[in-house]
């Protein structure tokens, strides 16, 4: 089985990497940015010419989502242009698509518990929603043989030397016994080596129909408990003090509700089991 996989070094992608790469019946070609421009349609089309894979695995994309407020055009390249690129050279090539997109796609206006299912349509509030939602357009528009797997809120490992954090990382670095953190915005945090592992045995080894889905760790929380749970089970006295998303003001709007609802696959574990495991 060939897979070529486009963003290796990202939190993401790297887990399909180091996956991938210790399964006998794979194939994988790994690429990046410094071995493969995705803008560049004469690249990706001599890279698919060359390798003829069977599966794409698409972890690439602009996820800086306060700076796509003045980058849209940056950030409109990446994760719509390239992705109409990536699904016109499946489609020649009679390749499977795997696509990653996000919760942000969503206004976020449903009353927690209640979430978004795969089928419920996307109002995006910012630029990164926006430019990842025309990508799923012309996934659908256009592809016969595509996945879009939404998720939400990621952390995990990075290659060593890659920039980059989560927030996990990034409250475990701050040097404060004392912090607010957002308390009305919920979600589910999701591990990226669950994830991976979940799409590699269902889209991958297995080809269950094609269309959206919806895969995070299971159960949700807000930001505050998030932080809360990250600090208890590191056993940090750190106070956390919950307050509103007015209080903290960011370049982008976020969803209020970012729970994404699972009706078409087996669940992952819970969130909080998979960040004990994360932080274990």
């Amino acid at each position: 089985m060939k897979i070529l996989l486009l963003g290796k070094n990202g939190m993401l992608g790297s887990q399909f990497d180091s996956r991938l790469s210790d399964l006998p019946e794979v194939e994988l070609l790994a690429t990046d940015s410094d071995d493969l421009d995705i803008l560049s349609f004469r690249a990706l089309k001599k890279t698919f010419e060359f390798f003829l894979p069977e599966i794409v695995i698409n972890c690439a994309g602009y996820t800086a989502v306060d700076k796509a407020e003045s980058k849209k055009k940056d950030a409109m390249k990446l994760n719509a242009d390239a992705v109409k690129s990536i699904t016109r050279l499946c489609n020649e090539h009679g390749s499977r698509l795997i696509h990653f997109s996000t919760d942000y796609v969503f206004d976020g206006r449903k009353e927690p518990p209640d979430g978004y299912l795969e089928s419920d349509m996307p109002n995006p509030l910012s630029t990164y929603g926006e430019t990842k939602f025309k990508g799923e357009e012309f996934i659908l528009k256009e592809m016969t043989r595509g996945y879009i797997v939404r998720t939400s809120w990621l952390y995990g490992p990075r290659p060593v030397g890659e920039k980059g954090g989560n927030f996990v990382d990034t409250m475990l670095g701050l040097n404060s016994d004392e912090l607010r953190v957002v308390d009305d915005q919920f979600g589910a945090p999701t591990y990226t080596a669950d994830l991976a592992d979940a799409v590699i045995e269902r889209f991958v080894v297995k080809s269950p129909d094609y269309g959206i889905y919806h895969l995070t760790n299971d159960d949700f929380c807000t930001w505050y408990e998030f932080a809360v749970k990250i600090f208890e089970l590191k056993e940090k006295r750190v106070k956390v003090h919950p307050i509103p998303s007015k209080e903290y003001r960011t370049a982008a709007l976020r969803p209020r509700n970012s729970i994404l609802k699972n009706t078409k696959l087996p669940k992952l574990r819970n969130w909080q089991d998979a960040l004990e495991d994360y932080l274990g």
